[in-house]
């Protein structure tokens, strides 16, 4: 499992256990998705998101 899957199932399940909806947590992922530069290095890619989505 890449590191971004593992990124989006944690952020799923964070989401979930907040009691969000299906659409919640679609547009969140979504919004996860949305800002990954695939450009560059995907691993501090999913770094930076990671502690982002974490303040």
């Amino acid at each position: 499992m890449s590191d971004l899957e593992k990124l989006v199932r944690r952020r799923m399940q964070e989401e979930y256990a907040k009691g969000a909806s299906a659409e919640e947590i679609a547009k969140v992922v979504r919004d996860l998705f949305n800002s990954v530069d695939i450009s560059g290095n995907r691993f501090d890619a999913v770094a930076v998101l990671a502690t982002r989505d974490r303040e």
